[in-house]
């Protein structure tokens, strides 16, 4: 009988926050397995489209052997109220990621990024942010591939009691919280500290690339087309283009012409004022809870 390898390392989120590029620099350890990203099995409580089973879960870590830390990387389990004992009951001695940055910025990322996903359909940042209070009611919902119900903007950078969940349901000693701020700036240094937390070797050599840039849609209508497109567009384009090779290759062309590699633009002072504003009571509940100096945030 095939061994089941069971995950016993999860970087928990926040989304926008370093996430991917730790998983791929962890990933190059000879000692750590890291699988697939946002898979996304916690977390009841998500309103995701897709649900798998146990079974279908550690299917993912099949190709583990025997490596020390076997961890996969979802964002959004840092958000979930239920993802924290769910990953409890499943792992009992698992080890906590958590990766944090200014609420703010993270905010600004997170709206280009459900953009990118086909998550969201309001281009203008602070026109989405706005409608937080009438999604929650159940108007204007995006018409979202990955959600039946967006995680609202605001109440996913509240980061303090998300956190303290954690903080409750694993203990202090197995949860590390690195800053993304901190990770920017020294990324060896903040690689090898969760190197040390894992108990694992931190003298390998790692390559540090530029992971997950931002991207910039030149059309946002072809974008949402590309990326959900209608039954009927679907029949047309395999009448005119009956070979499925061709029209991938077409597919993938457009979707690749249509995205530019761009930085982002610049928040407003006047929203920025307001968002922070709005965020500081949580922020200096978070810094005194994890023990970090977060006045660079506020």
């Amino acid at each position: 009988m095939d061994m089941v390898n069971k995950p016993n390392f999860f970087i928990v989120g926040a989304p926008k926050c370093g996430t991917t590029a730790m998983n791929d620099y962890l990933a190059q350890h000879p000692d750590i397995f890291m699988a697939k990203k946002e898979i996304h099995y916690f977390g009841s409580d998500l309103k995701t489209r897709l649900k798998i089973s146990e079974s279908e879960y550690l299917q993912y870590f099949r190709e583990a052997g025997n490596k020390k830390i076997i961890g996969e990387a979802s964002v959004w389990y840092l958000y979930s109220k239920t993802a924290p004992v769910e990953i409890k009951k499943f792992s009992p001695g698992a080890k906590i990621l958590i990766m944090l940055r200014n609420p703010v910025y993270v905010l600004h990322s997170l709206h280009s990024q459900h953009l990118f996903d086909g998550n969201e359909n309001i281009t203008d940042f602070e026109e989405a942010l706005d409608l937080d209070a009438e999604r929650k009611r159940g108007n204007r919902v995006p018409d979202s591939l990955d959600f039946f119900e967006l995680p609202s903007y605001r109440d996913s950078v509240l980061f303090a009691e998300q956190v303290r969940r954690y903080l409750d349901t694993f203990g202090s000693e197995n949860i590390h919280v690195v800053l993304y701020e901190d990770f920017v700036a020294d990324t060896e240094r903040a690689v090898s500290e969760t190197l040390n937390f894992l108990g694992l070797d931190r003298k390998i050599k790692m390559t540090y690339n530029v992971i997950n840039p931002n991207k910039k849609i030149r059309f946002f209508s072809l974008h949402r087309l590309l990326k959900n497109p209608s039954p009927g567009l679907k029949k047309l384009t395999r009448i005119i283009l009956p070979f499925k090779k061709l029209r991938h290759r077409i597919m993938v062309y457009l979707f690749k012409w249509n995205i530019r590699i761009k930085a982002r633009d610049k928040i407003s002072d006047q929203l920025y004022a307001r968002l922070k504003a709005s965020f500081s009571d949580d922020i200096n509940s978070l810094g005194k809870m994890i023990h970090k100096d977060l006045s660079s945030w506020l």
